[in-house]
């Protein structure tokens, strides 16, 4: 039975994710994790807000707020810009996702919050490093201070753990530490 689609609507918050198909993984090496940043950055940024990602070995997560209608065309050009490259540097031929990117519509901010903390813990849960802070390949970093803000826009989830109210940005980013810790 097919699932239902969510639809996409502007100015939204979505949990996206994919994984590899079958047992395959997604990134080999560290350069198939920048070259993935680099095409997040290159499609994702003229259509969405990034609130946060996490690159896993197999499957990848992202928080994004809906910027325009032209969101499904950028995702297809970001798998395509990237699993094209992916099959010819390692020889492989056939699809590399399992299938089109996933969706969650996300309307509470409360789940926001909890789902951004889901995310950034992945790389732990998944026995890949003992802190998320030691993990390069999620905004976790960007988050609590560790490396300079690039693309990702902590601001709303940040003044969600702040219960909405104004203050330092290095006040929040240890309030968020703690919170994921």
């Amino acid at each position: 039975m097919p699932t239902k689609s969510v639809q996409l609507i502007q100015d939204h918050y979505y949990h996206i994710y994919n994984k590899a198909v079958a047992d395959n993984l997604l990134f080999l090496e560290d350069a198939n994790y920048f070259f993935f940043i680099s095409k997040l950055e290159e499609y994702l940024l003229e259509v969405a807000e990034i609130l946060a990602f996490c690159l896993m070995p197999n499957h990848y997560h992202l928080i994004v707020q809906i910027k325009s209608h032209d969101f499904p065309s950028a995702m297809r050009k970001l798998a395509l810009s990237y699993a094209v490259p992916f099959n010819n540097v390692y020889n492989r031929k056939g699809h590399l996702f399992s299938g089109r990117y996933q969706r969650k519509h996300v309307e509470d901010l409360y789940y926001l919050l909890h789902l951004s903390r889901y995310i950034h813990l992945n790389p732990v849960k998944g026995d890949l490093v003992a802190r998320a802070e030691d993990w390069i390949f999620s905004s976790y970093r960007e988050y609590i201070g560790m490396t300079d803000p690039d693309f990702v826009n902590r601001s709303i989830i940040l003044e969600i753990l702040n219960d909405f109210k104004p203050a330092a940005m290095s006040a929040l980013q240890n309030d968020y530490k703690e919170f994921v810790e």
